[in-house]
């Protein structure tokens, strides 16, 4: 399977592909969140869709330029230079953390957030 629809979050549609590896995803928005194989049905990671979310508040707040040229693109470069760099996280990439903290709101404020992986300061 290289990329399969599989439901809606919150209203987005969501896609699964052998592409993207486990606890890893990408929000191209308006289109959708793309995730790893069998995690959306599955429920398996349900933080990493609410981290995916964010990015698309964050896409309703700037419209389709500005959420690409302020959110997109800089995440994008940060997820590669984790690729490439040992000790750098994108986790907590400005852009990384507010779509976290967009999240964490929405989602009212969940105590069992876990920040570790998703840190919201």
């Amino acid at each position: 399977m290289i990329l399969k629809k599989v439901g809606k979050f919150e209203g987005v549609t969501v896609y699964e592909s052998s592409f993207i590896k486990k606890g890893h995803a990408i929000t191209l928005a308006p289109l959708g969140i793309f995730i790893a194989r069998d995690i959306f049905n599955l429920q398996k990671d349900s933080f990493l869709i609410k981290h995916e979310f964010g990015h698309i508040l964050q896409y309703r707040k700037l419209g389709f330029l500005r959420f690409y040229i302020l959110i997109g693109f800089p995440s994008l470069y940060s997820a590669i230079k984790a690729s490439i760099i040992t000790n750098y996280h994108h986790q907590t990439a400005k852009v990384e953390v507010e779509a976290n903290l967009y999240a964490y709101h929405y989602f009212k404020q969940p105590l069992d957030w876990p920040q570790h992986r998703f840190p919201i300061k």
